[in-house]
């Protein structure tokens, strides 16, 4: 059965504060539809006694809602339309993450999961760490580590393991297996949208692509928590 979650308001400085007084040794993992063997992995190997697992969860801003008659955008359909319709997404994702959570519980693992609302995922992980002040960030990948000799462009982990603070280490999991140095290439192609650095990014005329609004934690109180815009 689900656990029942409390909802409360609070700002983003204050979800910030609260997670810098945790653990040093909590673990942060980027999860999507299908990250089993990145979570099995951290439970495994990367979990000391008492430490937290904070499920990090990306998913894009509703700019267009599937109807009968096609894709319309957000401003051609009624309040109470787009009501339902993020309504339904919403529950979407909660009955996604609660695979993860069970995983969790299972292993007696304590388990938290934030929501962010982004469509540039690699990026608005990367603006996160140090509000939250990230120190072990695990990533998945579905891409084998020798793709990248083939001049793709670099995967999210990829980007954010080259870009992220120094105080924030970041482990690559493909196939429930880490991704060790010698396997990585170093200097992989990659997209001009990301190309910046977390720096840079501040100034961007993007920065306003991901909305840091919503933490939902399923503690052992079970707490929902939402940032204001």
């Amino acid at each position: 059965m689900s656990p029942e979650i409390v909802e409360m308001v609070e700002d983003s400085k204050s979800i910030a504060s609260n997670n810098r007084d945790g653990g040093i040794h909590d673990v942060y993992v980027a999860v999507g539809k299908d990250d089993l063997d990145v979570l099995k992995w951290v439970l495994d190997h990367a979990v000391p006694p008492g430490a937290r697992v904070f499920l990090v969860h990306v998913f894009p801003a509703i700019t267009y809602i599937p109807t009968p008659v096609g894709r319309l955008s957000r401003s051609q359909l009624s309040a109470e339309q787009v009501k339902v319709y993020i309504n339904e997404e919403h529950n979407r994702r909660r009955n996604l993450l609660q695979k993860y959570i069970r995983l969790c519980n299972e292993a007696k693992v304590t388990v938290e999961t934030m929501l962010l609302e982004s469509n540039a995922t690699a990026k608005a992980i990367l603006e996160l760490i140090p509000i939250l002040n990230i120190t072990n960030l695990v990533m998945g990948t579905k891409r084998s580590p020798h793709c990248s000799r083939l001049g793709k462009k670099m995967a999210k982990g990829e980007f954010v393991k080259k870009n992220a603070p120094e105080f924030c280490e970041v482990s690559i999991i493909h196939e429930g297996k880490k991704v060790v140095e010698s396997q990585e290439i170093e200097e992989p192609a990659c997209s001009t949208d990301l190309a910046s650095s977390p720096g840079r990014a501040e100034n961007n005329t993007h920065q306003s692509d991901w909305n840091f609004f919503e933490c939902v934690c399923f503690s052992g109180k079970h707490l929902n928590r939402k940032s204001k815009p």
